[in-house]
């Protein structure tokens, strides 16, 4: 899985709509919506309901844009302990 992903997973559940997602995340519609279905190959379930107009999420999607979230916040607070601190 690459961390991208989640990522793009958010921003498709909040603006529900392929094609204004993938122009927010500054990538053709196609590639966004194969890096979609990649990490739903990942996770081995749908994470949207595609039949819906705008997208929405499956019960799975709204579990895992919680569990998303959470670990991009974790690896955002990852990186700051880690980073060198600049010397004085």
């Amino acid at each position: 899985m690459n961390l991208s992903w989640l990522d793009d997973f958010l921003t498709l559940a909040a603006l529900g709509n392929f094609s204004r997602a993938a122009d927010a995340r500054h990538m053709t519609q196609p590639a966004f919506g194969r890096r979609i279905r990649a990490l739903e190959d990942w996770l081995g379930t749908e994470l949207f309901d595609r039949s819906s107009h705008p997208v929405r999420l499956t019960v799975a999607g709204q579990w895992f844009q919680s569990v998303a979230q959470d670990l991009l916040e974790q690896v955002a607070r990852c990186l700051l302990y880690t980073s060198p601190s600049p010397r004085d």
